[in-house]
């Protein structure tokens, strides 16, 4: 299950900048009652396909689990569940990842006025 370690990340990097949410197509009651249950830090929302950008409704399978950099770029795509040396290698990405500058910031410090 992806829930204990995602939530163990967010409350880890969050202070990084590391935003984690989590998509289900269960009713806002039963996720209210699993994130109590699960003692969830990050939010929930509602998986509603047709409602989502084009590239985001071609995920069918669950869970699935996306690294997106800061500046809004997929960098890593895991269908299925996170475990072991991949559950470790995503991490490592996710810590790589958090240390990079944006696109905004590297501007501004290359052309500081």
């Amino acid at each position: 299950m992806e829930v204990p370690h995602l939530d163990s990340w967010y409350r880890k990097y969050r202070k990084d900048g590391l935003v984690v949410m989590g998509f289900s197509s269960v009713s806002p009651k039963e996720q209210r009652e699993f994130a109590k249950r699960a003692n969830l830090t990050y939010p929930l929302f509602i998986w509603e396909r047709d409602k989502l950008p084009k590239l985001l409704q071609a995920i069918v399978g669950y869970p699935t689990t996306l690294l997106v950099d800061r500046n809004g770029k997929i960098r890593e795509v895991v269908f299925g569940i996170l475990f072991g040396e991949q559950k470790e290698n995503f991490e490592r990405k996710l810590r790589a990842i958090l240390k990079e500058k944006t696109k905004t910031s590297e501007k501004r410090q290359n052309n500081p006025k």
